[in-house]
C-alpha cells in the first residue's frame, strides 16, 4: 500500500451498502428515462393532456395535413392527366 492510502479509512460494509443502494436507485431511475416504452407513454399522456387542454392547435395541424394529403393527392391524379 502506499502511504496516502494508509491514512484513509476503509469503507464499512454499511456505507458500501448504502453506496450500493444509491446506484440501484441511480440506474433505475436512468432506465425509466430511456426505456422507449416508458418513453412512449409519458409522450402520449402529455399529448392527451394538450389536447384536452387546447384543442385548437391540434385541430389546426391536423387541418393543415389533410389539406396537404389532398393537395399531393390531386396533384398526382391531375399531373398525370397532361
Amino acid at each position: 500500500m502506499s502511504d496516502e492510502n494508509k491514512n484513509e479509512p476503509t469503507p464499512t460494509q454499511a456505507e458500501i451498502d448504502r453506496q450500493r443502494e444509491e446506484l440501484r436507485r441511480n440506474l433505475n431511475d436512468l432506465e425509466d428515462r430511456v426505456n422507449p416504452a416508458k418513453v412512449f407513454a409519458r409522450t402520449k399522456s402529455s399529448v392527451e393532456k394538450s389536447v384536452r387542454e387546447e384543442p385548437t392547435p391540434w385541430i389546426a395541424a391536423a387541418a393543415g395535413t389533410v389539406v396537404l394529403i389532398a393537395g399531393a393527392i390531386a396533384l398526382a391524379v391531375f399531373g398525370k392527366r397532361r
